[in-house]
């Protein structure tokens, strides 16, 4: 005869997280079976390490009309997914410019390998793939400014660089790329 299996006291998560076993061991899942239990914590930690988002560039030559009736640049994040570098640059910096109000800059995220259908600057159909060999992007991340005709502003940031210092990059490239992108505004299409 087999000996009895032995459910565990204590529920375990990915991540390293200490706290799930402390809580399922203090009855904080009274009621909830450990199966629920393990479910509902696995949910919150894919939630808490789920990549964050920029939009997606689907149509570069409308993105280029808006950036010269308001007079800012376009900055394209070149990513990939499940980039550890990418994600951070995404976070920390990219993502927080996003929310600002008045915007700074039209931002997207153009991945790396993806089919995605795109509009490119010159108005044709095309993909975020095609896009990045045309620029020549073979890296990620990589962030570009772009003018409102589809022009590059200045060189491009390329890979996280110094973690310290990547929101001064990030700062001056954008500062030299709106300066443009203000003169930009003021002469027709």
């Amino acid at each position: 005869m087999l000996p009895r299996r032995r459910e565990p006291k204590f529920v375990v998560i990915p991540f390293g997280a200490h706290w799930a076993p402390a809580c399922a061991r203090a009855g904080r899942f009274k009621g909830l079976s450990r199966n629920v239990a393990a479910i509902l914590l696995g949910v919150v930690c894919t939630a808490a390490f789920a990549e964050s988002t920029l939009p997606k560039a689907t149509d570069l030559q409308a993105d280029a009309l808006a950036s010269r009736k308001v007079g800012i640049p376009i900055l394209i994040l070149y990513s990939l997914p499940g980039c550890p570098h990418c994600e951070a640059i995404r976070r920390a910096h990219l993502t927080p410019l996003a929310g600002e109000r008045p915007s700074k800059a039209i931002i997207r995220q153009i991945d790396l390998g993806s089919r995605a259908p795109l509009r490119g600057f010159d108005g044709k159909l095309t993909s975020h793939e095609d896009l990045v060999r045309a620029q020549g992007v073979k890296f990620a991340p990589v962030v570009v400014f772009f003018d409102a005709d589809g022009n590059r502003l200045g060189d491009p940031l390329v890979g996280s660089m110094l973690p310290d210092f990547y929101g001064a990059y990030l700062a001056e490239g954008l500062a030299a790329a709106a300066t443009v992108a203000r003169h930009s505004k003021a002469k027709p299409p």
